[in-house]
Formats: C-alpha cells, sequence, structure tokens
C-alpha cells in the first residue's frame, strides 16, 4: 500500500472571504445546494411522476433561497 502525499509546489486553495455587505445567507445556501441536488436526481429517475417530484422539489427549494434573500435584505 503506497500512501499518498502532498506536493510542496501543489498550490492551496483558499475559501473566499465575504465582507460583512455580501455575508452568504446560510439557509439560501442550504437551499440552493437541495436544489442542486434535486436537479442532479431528476436524470436517475425513470417515471415521469418521480421525475416532476423531484423538478418541484427543485423549484420549491429554488423559491425558498430566494425568500430567505428578500427578507435578509429588508
Amino acid at each position: 500500500m503506497q500512501s499518498q502525499s502532498i506536493s510542496s509546489n501543489t498550490p492551496t486553495v483558499k475559501a473566499p472571504s465575504f465582507s460583512q455587505a455580501e455575508n452568504v445567507s446560510p439557509v439560501r445556501d442550504f437551499h440552493q445546494c437541495a436544489a442542486m441536488h434535486a436537479a442532479q436526481l431528476v436524470r436517475c429517475q425513470y417515471t415521469r411522476e418521480s421525475k416532476s417530484q423531484f423538478r418541484r422539489e427543485c423549484l420549491d427549494h429554488l423559491k425558498a433561497s430566494l425568500e430567505s434573500e428578500k427578507k435578509a435584505s429588508a
């Protein structure tokens, strides 16, 4: 079994830093991630009903993320 090591030439990736005005809402982030997950699951479904269910779930999460954005800016 061979162990893998990270090369010292590998650049480190930093998470983006946001100013207070650009603070990303955890609620919005959750709903957008859930929407992406539901959208990815659509292609794995065989029946029209299950595809529709995941499309509906995706849209519901996108709407919820927009609502949380409106509440945060109000």
